[in-house]
């Protein structure tokens, strides 16, 4: 057979083959397409990252498109439907807007958003120390330690006043990402939080600012358990109170007796002295008075009080 008639006969074949690839993948394309489009639906989206508590915008919102199988219940098909809405929690670019991401219609915008019914939102001050070094980021769970005085032993007591208490917001920002300046540059950590709340949480924080900073301690987001907790004092830290007991023996003051003086005369009564010993039981005291013989010498009554300083 001729070469020269073999191959242009070979390329045809192929490029055939080729051109038949090709038309069948186009006709998969056509006949898959229509069906695909028509499982799509209009979902509104962030167009950009929104905090919590800010009323929706237009300019906030954009649509997009999604299979209808993959689409979460409760989402919006018209922006327009969504103007005006406060969201209760972050949304990042690109997410989906549902209704359980958003306050109930007719909420205002800002923190009133963020309390739920039945609580309250309180402000306190806080610094480096007291706020676990500025780090602090709402969302966080702390505990409230205060210290207070002991009014039997007179003693500080720091005591844990409320446990797993939500920061909904440090200084103006609700958001857990960091506030920036117009330049991008961090802003120095807010020197106050704020805190929600029982109404009786509230009375009891204000009482805890009233007598001294409060104190918070970060708790991890994973530990919600509130377990009743004694105060720690003063008289522990020192090891006073090994045996669980507060009220410490009492110190009792002896006093040595002076000698019998001999009377000079039998028909008079010999003189006497008064001793006042204190005792001193777990920071109260109390006295007691032994009347005793005056010394040889003194012919008058005579009182003389011992008063011991509590050492307590």
């Amino acid at each position: 057979m001729n070469m020269k008639a073999v191959i242009p006969l070979s390329l045809a074949v192929i490029l055939g083959l080729v051109a038949a690839f090709l038309v069948r993948n186009a006709i998969a394309r056509n006949k898959s397409g229509p069906s695909l489009a028509s499982n799509l639906v209009t979902v509104v989206v962030a167009k950009g990252d929104v905090e919590p508590g800010k009323e929706l915008a237009k300019e906030d919102l954009g649509v997009s498109k999604i299979p209808a199988e993959a689409a979460p219940g409760q989402v919006f098909s018209d922006p327009a439907q969504l103007v005006g809405r406060v969201v209760t929690t972050p949304l990042v670019k690109g997410e989906t807007i549902l209704e359980s991401l958003l306050a109930p219609t007719g909420t205002g915008s800002g923190l009133q958003a963020l309390v739920p019914p039945g609580m309250r939102a309180i402000t306190l001050e806080i610094n480096q120390f007291s706020g676990v070094g500025g780090m602090l980021q709402p969302g966080c769970r702390v505990d409230v330690l205060s210290l207070l005085n002991d009014n039997k032993t007179h003693e500080s007591v720091s005591r844990t006043i409320l446990q797993n208490i939500k920061i909904t917001a440090v200084g103006r920002s609700t958001s857990a990402t960091p506030p920036v300046d117009a330049n991008g540059n961090p802003l120095p950590p807010a020197n106050d939080i704020t805190l929600l709340c029982t109404p009786h949480q509230a009375q009891v924080l204000e009482l805890a600012a009233l007598t001294g900073r409060p104190w918070f301690v970060l708790r991890s987001m994973r530990d919600g358990e509130e377990a009743p907790m004694e105060g720690t004092t003063l008289a522990e830290l020192r090891g006073d109170d090994t045996q669980g007991n507060s009220d410490p023996a009492p110190q009792v003051v002896q006093s040595v007796a002076p000698a019998t003086p001999e009377p000079t005369s039998f028909d008079a009564a010999p003189a006497t002295i008064k001793h006042t010993v204190q005792i001193i039981r777990g920071g109260a005291d109390s006295h007691v008075t032994f009347v005793l013989p005056a010394p040889r010498g003194v012919t008058a009554d005579t009182d003389q009080t011992q008063v011991l300083p509590d050492t307590h």
